[in-house]
C-alpha cells in the first residue's frame, strides 16, 4: 500500500493484514506485507518510519536514470537451516540462483524477449551483480555458505536470523529454510523481505527469508528462481506492482501500471486498473507481481531509479570498494577454502547385524578425501565419501569423519549417534513402567533432544501414581523443537491382542499453543516408526490454558491414553514405543503409567520345557534343560542387548551359572542350540 498522508497505526495496521488475507487465499508467494503488519502489532511506530520512507522514495522514481560506467557488486551469504533433509541444498543449487539473479538483473535473462511491446520502452537493466563472499566477517575464506542444523528450518520467520548473522552493512543475508510460518489456514508463503528502512529500526533482520525449495533453478527448486529475484526487490526498495491498488499513486512507480490486485499466474489479457492515461494492461511480466516465475521477464526503468536511490542512501557501504575487498567479491579470482565436515546419516537406530549409510554432507570448501571412523562398526574405517556400515553388536557408538582437500581439513565427531538394540530387554507380560527407579529411566530408555537444552527427564514431584512421572520440559522450550522418548524394546510375540497405555498431563499456555503428543511404534529397533496415536491443539490439554507453569496436584488433571497395536506388532519380539513431542509454546507435558496389556501365554523357557531358577538371583543361576537338546550355548545380556555372560550348558543336566559379578538388576537369558532358541527375562537381585 501507498499512501499519501499518514493514517493512523490502527487502520495502517488492518489496511495491510486485510489485504494479505485476499492474497493469502491465493497461496501467496510473499510474505512482506504480513510481517510489516506483524511487526507494526509489536511497534506501532514502524507504521510512521514506513510512510517516511515511501514519501522520500517518491522523489527517487522521477529521478533520471543513472547510466554507470560499473556494474554495483554486492557481496551475498547465504545461511541454509536444515536438519539434515532436503532443505540442505546443495551449493550447486545456491550457485545456480546466483547465476539466475544476475541474468534477472542485467537483463540477459533468456526470455527478455518474451516482454511485450507495449512495455519494450521500459524494461531496465539495474546493473547489479552478486557474487558469494569469499571472506567472512573475521577475513577467513569463506564460499558464502553457512549450513547451520536447527528445528527452526520448519515454519521459519525472523527466528532464524539469530542462529546464524553476518554484518548487514557488509553482506546481504539469505536465510534459507524448509518452510515459513503463517497464521491462516492456505497460507503458503514463499519468501519475505524488509524495505531498506529496515536499517533504521531493526538492522538485526535486514535481509531475506526464502524457502528452500525456491532457490535456483536445479536442484530441488522446481521455479526458474524468480522468488528470491522479487525478495531482492523488496530489499533495494520496491513494493509489490500492485500496492496501492488503482487510486494514487498505485505502487509508488510511474512506469509500472496500477493493478488492482495480485495477478496469479500469466494472465495477458487482464487490465485491472482503467483510470490510468495512457491506459495500460497490468504489467504481469514484472518481477514485483505475484505472475508465475516463467512470465515474469523484467524491472523498469522507474524501479531501477528506486535502486539507485537505495545504494545512495541506505546501503552504499554494502556496494563500495573497501567492502568487496574485505569480502573478497573485489574479483572472480576465489580462494579454495578448506572443507567443515559434517555428515548425516539414513538412520540412527538399528537391529544387530543392520546397516547404516553415511552420508557427507561437509561443506565450507570441497572435500576430495574422507577418513572415517566407526567404533563398533563393519569396517571400523574407510576412505570412501558415502560408506555403507554393518553393526553386529549392540551398544551405543559414536562415528567421526575427516574431510580434506589440498588446502586443509577438519574432523567432527558425533557422540552417542547410533543406537544398536540386540534381543528385546522385556517380555511383555513382565513389562509396567511407573518411572520409579532413576537408574531404570537412565539405562533403558533413550532420549533424542534435537537442539536445546529442555527435554524429557524424570520427575519425582508431580505423577499420576507411585514415586515419579517423567516430564517434557516444555515450558522454556522453542517453538518447532522435536524431543524423542524411546523405549527399551519388548517382546510382545506371545501376547494376543496387545494395547499399550499411559497417563499424560498436559495445559497449553494460550489458546493458540500448537503442541503436538505423538506415539510411534517400532518393529525393527527404531529403523522405522508407524504413528499409533497423535494430539495436538487444544485437543491435547488435559486441563484448561494457564499462562503459568501447570503442576497437575489431582488425578483429574489426567488422561488415560489406550494405543492398539497391529498384527504385525503383536506377532514381534522387538517392538519399541516412540513419544515425540513437538514445541507449540505450551506448558510441561507428563507421562506415567505405562502398561502392555494382553492376553498372555507361557514363556518360551516354559514352553520348551526348561526350567531357570531361582529368579530373582543374586549369585548363582540354574538351568535345566530337556533330553533331546544338543550343543546348546547361552549368553546373558544386559538392558542394553550387550553380552556380559556367555557359557555352554549340557543337554538333560543342570548348568550352574555364577552371576555374582553382575550388578542388581534386569538381564536377559538367551539359550541357543540347534533346534532351540528362547529368551527369558532374569533378575538379579541386591547382594
Amino acid at each position: 500500500m501507498n499512501f499519501k498522508s499518514i493514517f493512523s497505526t490502527a487502520v495502517f495496521a488492518s489496511f495491510i493484514f486485510t489485504a494479505h488475507i485476499s492474497i493469502a487465499q491465493e497461496q501467496t508467494n510473499c510474505g512482506n506485507d504480513f510481517m510489516y503488519a506483524k511487526k507494526i502489532t509489536e511497534n506501532p511506530a514502524i507504521a510512521e518510519q514506513r510512510e517516511a520512507y515511501r514519501q522520500e522514495r517518491a522523489h527517487a522514481d522521477v529521478t533520471p536514470i543513472e547510466n554507470r560506467a560499473a556494474t554495483r557488486i554486492i557481496p551475498v551469504v547465504f545461511h541454509v537451516i536444515h536438519q539434515n533433509g532436503s532443505e540442505n541444498i546443495s551449493k550447486a543449487q545456491i550457485q545456480s540462483a546466483i547465476t539466475q539473479l544476475n541474468q534477472d538483473f542485467s537483463l540477459t535473462n533468456p526470455d527478455a524477449g518474451n516482454l511485450r511491446s507495449t512495455f519494450a520502452s521500459v524494461s531496465a537493466n539495474s546493473e547489479i551483480e552478486f557474487r558469494l563472499a569469499n571472506k567472512d566477517p573475521n577475513g577467513n575464506c569463506t564460499e558464502g555458505i553457512v549450513r547451520v542444523y536447527s528445528s527452526l528450518t520448519t515454519d521459519a520467520d525472523d527466528n532464524v536470523k539469530g542462529l546464524s548473522r553476518w554484518p548487514n552493512n557488509k553482506y546481504f543475508n539469505v536465510w534459507t529454510v524448509e518452510s515459513i510460518g503463517g497464521s491462516e489456514p492456505g497460507f503458503i508463503t514463499l519468501g519475505y523481505a524488509y524495505l531498506p528502512d529496515v536499517v533504521n529500526w531493526g538492522p538485526e533482520i535486514d535481509g531475506i527469508v526464502v524457502r528452500a525449495d525456491r532457490v535456483g533453478t536445479i536442484g530441488t527448486s522446481g521455479g526458474t528462481g524468480r522468488t528470491l529475484t522479487h525478495e531482492i526487490g523488496h530489499y533495494l526498495g520496491l513494493d509489490h506492482t500492485f500496492s496501492g491498488g488503482c487510486q494514487g499513486s498505485g505502487d509508488g512507480v510511474s512506469d509500472t501500471p496500477k493493478a488492482a490486485d495480485a495477478n496469479f499466474g500469466c494472465d495477458f489479457s487482464i487490465n485491472s486498473c482503467t483510470n490510468e492515461n495512457p491506459d495500460k494492461p497490468d504489467m504481469i511480466e514484472n518481477y514485483m507481481d505475484y505472475s508465475n516465475d516463467n512470465c515474469q521477464i523484467t524491472f523498469t526503468n522507474g524501479q531501477k531509479n528506486i535502486f539507485n536511490s537505495t545504494f545512495s542512501n541506505y546501503r552504499s557501504t554494502l556496494i563500495s570498494g573497501s567492502n568487496l575487498t574485505a569480502t573478497g567479491t573485489n574479483d572472480l579470482i576465489l580462494d579454495i577454502c578448506a572443507p567443515t565436515a559434517d555428515f548425516a546419516s539414513t538412520v540412527q537406530q538399528v537391529c544387530e547385524g543392520g546397516t547404516i549409510t553415511y552420508n557427507d554432507i561437509s561443506w565450507g570448501g570441497d572435500a576430495t578425501s574422507w577418513d572415517w571412523t566407526f567404533p563398533g562398526g563393519t569396517p571400523s574405517t574407510s576412505t570412501e565419501q558415502n560408506p555403507t556400515i554393518t553393526y553386529n553388536t549392540a551398544g551405543t557408538y559414536s562415528a567421526t569423519l575427516t574431510a580434506s582437500n589440498n588446502t586443509g581439513s577438519d574432523s567432527f565427531t558425533r557422540t552417542n549417534y547410533v543406537n544398536v538394540s540386540g534381543d528385546a530387554m522385556f517380555n511383555a507380560q513382565f513389562y509396567s513402567e511407573g518411572f520409579e527407579s532413576a537408574s531404570g529411566f537412565s539405562s533403558d530408555w533413550t532420549i533424542v533432544n534435537y537442539a536445546t537444552a529442555y527435554t524429557w527427564d524424570r520427575n519425582t514431584s508431580y505423577k499420576y501414581s507411585g514415586a515419579a512421572s517423567v516430564r517434557m520440559n516444555n515450558y522454556s522450550n522453542t517453538v518447532g523443537e522435536v524431543d524423542d522418548l524411546i523405549s527399551p524394546s519388548y517382546n510382545l510375540g506371545m501376547v494376543t491382542d496387545p494395547t499399550m497405555t499411559f497417563n499424560y498431563a498436559f495445559a497449553q499456555r494460550t489458546t493458540d499453543n500448537t503442541d503436538r503428543l505423538r506415539v510411534q511404534v517400532s518393529t525393527n529397533c527404531g529403523e522405522t516408526w508407524a504413528t499409533r496415536w497423535v494430539s495436538s491443539n487444544a485437543a491435547l490439554g488435559t486441563v484448561t490454558a494457564q499462562n503459568g507453569p501447570l503442576y497437575p496436584t489431582s488425578l483429574s488433571q489426567w488422561k488415560e491414553v489406550e494405543v492398539s497395536l497391529p498384527t504385525n506388532v503383536a506377532a514381534s519380539d522387538n517392538v519399541r514405543f516412540k513419544f515425540e513431542f513437538t514445541c507449540g509454546g505450551g506448558n510441561f507435558l507428563y507421562i506415567d503409567d505405562i502398561n502392555i496389556t494382553g492376553s498372555v501365554g507361557i514363556s518360551e523357557a516354559q514352553e520348551a520345557g526348561i526350567s531357570i531358577y531361582p529368579n530373582p538371583a543374586s549369585s548363582l543361576l540354574n538351568i535345566q534343560l530337556p533330553n533331546g537338546i544338543e550343543n546348546a550355548k547361552s549368553e546373558i545380556r544386559n538392558t542394553l542387548g550387550q553380552v556380559v555372560v556367555t557359557l555352554s550348558v549340557v543337554e538333560g543336566q543342570k548348568s550352574i551359572i555364577d552371576i555374582s559379578s553382575l550388578s542388581s538388576g534386569i538381564y536377559f537369558l538367551h539359550l541357543v542350540s540347534d533346534n532351540l532358541d528362547v529368551t527369558e527375562k532374569i533378575v538379579v537381585a541386591g547382594k
